[in-house]
């Protein structure tokens, strides 16, 4: 009777020592969504990281470019002689002022001269005949032929004086020598190039634009132009418009357009020489200097409506929700119009999986 009453006992025990024992495993057993936020947590977030700036998603064009001067000139003389000097050297730089060439001037100092006597001569007679018309000795139309004469010798002694100084050549700016057209020792003409000279105060760039393109850019849509040249390797040069032709090419039906920029630095460029312009275009619809383009993923909207990009902290690898205000889509990109700055860096890819705060691991 004892016996059989203690059997349900036991069995009841061993029941609740079980349920103890298995709750107390459960217990110790780890929570997978708590272990799956801690891993979270744990190890950052791969993420795309984007930069602002104003030259993502600009058109770009590439011209075909030369050097040229800013103006090319071939000096003469202004009266004929015989060479004495030539002193430059082709592709030697100049200042304004230095002297290019001269002529013998045995024939003009002797022009000086005579022209100089006869002044002399004219002044003493017209003295003489001034003397004269006081005494009422002679007419006055007789003096007044004389004072004629005398106002022509002193425009013959200027003349003279002039072709005098035209004897010398010099530089009429700073510039360089592009090629002597004579020798030495010539005897040259009036009009006859002595020297080709280029100014080269900046350094221009000529390129041939198509007429379909030429019609239709703004100014205002042109985001930058930058010049390379095979002198200086990939290094980019910002350039800047001069002026443009009206008239176009017959043949290749294109327009001459004339860019420039300082020849600080660039002294090895010469007219001549070859460039690659790069032209940005700012896409149709789009405001330069008023919004930036940046990948239409990472644009968000919350449960109001308002959209966002998630700003990312450098320093700390955190991101940060960014209010801002968008236009309409162009393709890969959609316009920013506030809230951005450039330079700003935001998450590019995977914004629903954000939360402020959180911290990111920028993908290489």
């Amino acid at each position: 009777m004892f016996a059989l009453e203690r059997a349900p006992l036991v069995r009841w025990t061993g029941l609740l020592l079980g349920a103890g024992l298995l709750a107390a495993c459960q217990d110790d057993a780890a929570n997978p969504v708590a272990e799956a936020e801690a891993k979270l947590h744990a190890s950052p977030r791969p993420a795309k990281i984007f930069t602002v700036t104003d030259q993502i998603g600009l058109v770009e064009r590439r011209f075909a470019g030369r050097v040229a001067a800013v103006q090319t000139v071939d000096l003469s003389f202004q009266v004929p002689g015989k060479l004495l000097q030539l002193p430059v050297l082709e592709s030697q730089l100049v200042k304004k002022g230095d002297l290019i060439a001269s002529l013998d001037t045995t024939d003009y100092d002797r022009a000086v001269r005579e022209a100089t006597i006869n002044v002399e001569q004219a002044k003493r007679e017209l003295d003489r005949l001034g003397t004269l018309k006081d005494r009422s000795v002679i007419s006055q139309s007789s003096y007044d032929e004389q004072k004629n004469e005398y106002d022509l010798a002193i425009e013959r002694l200027r003349e003279a004086r002039q072709n005098l100084e035209y004897t010398s050549l010099e530089a009429p700016f700073d510039g360089i020598m592009s090629l002597r057209l004579v020798d030495n020792f010539t005897t040259v003409s009036v009009g006859t190039p002595v020297v080709r000279m280029h100014d080269v105060s900046e350094v221009q760039v000529d390129i041939n634009v198509a007429e379909a393109l030429f019609g239709r850019v703004t100014a205002s849509e042109v985001s930058s132009i930058e010049a390379k040249f095979p002198a200086y390797g990939e290094k980019l040069f910002p350039l800047e418009y001069r002026e443009h032709s009206s008239q176009v090419d017959d043949v290749a039906q294109t327009y001459r357009i004339t860019l420039a920029m300082p020849r600080e630095g660039v002294s090895q460029l010469a007219p001549g020489m070859t460039a690659s312009v790069i032209v940005k275009l700012v896409p149709e619809g789009l405001e330069l200097g008023e919004q930036f383009l940046v990948p239409t993923a990472s644009v968000a909207i919350d449960g109001e409506g308002e959209t966002y990009v998630w700003k990312f902290a450098g320093d700390t690898g955190s991101v940060s929700k960014q209010p801002v205000e968008i236009g309409t889509i162009m393709g890969d990109y959609i316009p920013v119009r506030t809230g951005l700055e450039p330079g700003d860096e935001i998450v590019s890819a995977g914004v629903a999986y954000l939360s402020d705060g959180q911290v990111v691991r920028r993908l290489r």
